[in-house]
């Protein structure tokens, strides 16, 4: 099979017999882990009968373990090169051990380049490897590469693999699957505060992409003013200092959920915002999942890639090349739209219910 050319797409029709263990990684953040679930569910739709091991960062493993496209998860270890997870070699060593005992019939690499990332994958001791290339790269030893994608969503740059293997896309759409647990939870923590509940996300790992806190304290000040209710500033643990003092500055009027929330129980608290205002994060991405009324400040050129991947109660705001960053007025006009929007389909849904 090595002897076929490694560019040659179909891979998976041109295996005389369906691999039955497969392992994909994709070992990223939470934004770009979303974004890589169409391509999971085309993978699983081409093989359904295929036992699927997701490696992905330990942070997401209980997200991932949810997804009905992989049977296990496995916590990527780190290693060399791939710096979302502190690299252990004894620990990657024993991890590599545990994978090649599996014997894998395919291992596909979903990280993005393949620089560091397909050395790691050749590594997991598969029968078959494919995965993604630089452009001008050649596979060495993948049985299929793909250069990636330089254009596009990083939806359909991720889905573009499993494609040219030989799988059908299943839909573009991203899932956030929430539990009653999530919802119970949730509910504990918002039971007291006022309505409506406007959610604020401040911060994002890349600090170009953070939207600056004077513009989310004078935006959420604004909002209030008009509609009452509580500000809910939200972000994981490493978030607390950097959120704190948009808290402080707000005071009263605003509730500090900042590494409060497991991712779970994150997506709850989202589904129950009249609003959320956010940087170029994660969480817009877990919201973008949910349907939950967004309002996601980007830099430049930034939606492109990373915007809603779908028509929704969404509002993308990027400056122009020329401008530093996005006015308050954009964002509480948008904001206040989708506020308006959310209130009338809240209406309609009551009178819908009290009609049966």
């Amino acid at each position: 099979m090595r002897d076929a050319p490694a560019s040659m797409p179909g891979l998976l029709h041109r295996l005389s017999v369906p691999p039955q263990r497969v392992a994909v990684l994709r070992a990223s953040r939470i934004g770009d882990f979303l974004c890589a679930i169409p391509a999971l569910r085309a993978l699983r739709a081409a093989l359904p009968d295929a036992r699927i091991t997701l490696i992905t960062v330990p942070l997401l493993r209980g997200l991932a373990e949810r997804l009905p496209y992989v049977d296990e998860v496995a916590p990527f270890p780190g290693f060399p090169g791939i710096a979302i997870q502190l690299f252990e070699a004894q620990n990657a060593l024993h991890f590599l051990q545990r994978m090649q005992a599996k014997k894998f019939d395919l291992a596909l690499q979903l990280q993005g380049s393949g620089v560091y990332s397909n050395p790691f994958l050749l590594l997991l001791g598969a029968r078959y490897n494919a995965g993604f290339v630089r452009t001008g790269d050649a596979a060495v030893r993948l049985d299929a590469a793909l250069p990636l994608p330089q254009q596009g969503h990083e939806i359909h740059r991720a889905l573009a693999l499993p494609v040219f293997l030989g799988a059908l896309p299943a839909g573009d759409h991203t899932e956030f699957p929430l539990t009653h647990v999530d919802h119970l939870r949730a509910e504990a923590l918002l039971q007291k505060m006022p309505r409506p509940l406007l959610g604020l996300h401040p911060t994002a790992h890349d600090p170009l992409r953070r939207w600056p806190l004077d513009r989310f304290e004078q935006a959420a000040r604004t909002l209030h003013a008009r509609y009452g209710g509580t500000i809910v500033i939200l972000g994981g643990a490493g978030e607390y200092d950097y959120n704190r003092v948009l808290a402080e500055r707000l005071g009263g009027i605003c509730r500090d959920l900042t590494g409060l929330t497991a991712l779970g129980t994150l997506g709850a608290v989202m589904t129950r915002l009249a609003l959320l205002i956010t940087s170029d994060s994660g969480p817009a991405h877990i919201a973008y999942a949910l349907g939950a009324p967004t309002v996601t400040v980007f830099r430049a050129g930034g939606s492109y890639r990373y915007g809603p991947p779908q028509a929704g109660p969404f509002r993308a705001l990027e400056p122009p090349a020329s401008v530093h960053c996005v006015g308050v007025d954009q964002v509480t006009q948008s904001a206040m739209e989708l506020i308006e929007w959310s209130a009338t389909e809240t209406t309609s849904d009551l009178r819908t219910q009290s009609a049966r």
